[in-house]
């Protein structure tokens, strides 16, 4: 399996510098608000490739960090949960020990 992972890696490394070749003409990004403004925030000329694979890259940090944040939402929420069935459990053990016996669950009529 271990041989896969990294057969996989190397398949994508050589597709990202195929498409870092093919795609190195230089763009010039601008960022402005332009029906409210006529400034422009400017970016000096960067290769194609360099914009695209930097915003994959901030599209995947963003998402892992949204998935972070719900994986600590998660363990949050076992956490509770096994404190409560850790309580709950006590004071089962409480009521058999003091005798009350368990309602049945069947009612007779």
């Amino acid at each position: 399996m271990k041989w896969i992972k990294t057969l996989l890696i190397m398949v994508i490394f050589i597709l990202v510098i195929l498409f870092s070749l093919q795609n190195s003409n230089e763009v010039n990004l601008r960022f402005g608000l332009y029906p409210f403004q006529d400034r422009f925030w400017e970016i000096p000329r960067l290769p194609l490739f360099l914009v695209i694979l930097c915003s994959v890259f901030v599209g995947v940090l963003i998402g892992g960090i949204g998935d972070l944040y719900q994986h600590f939402q998660l363990k949050k929420a076992l956490r509770q949960n096994e404190k409560m069935i850790e309580k709950l459990n006590k004071e089962v053990e409480t009521l058999r020990r003091s005798g009350i016996e368990s309602p049945s669950l069947h009612t007779e009529d």
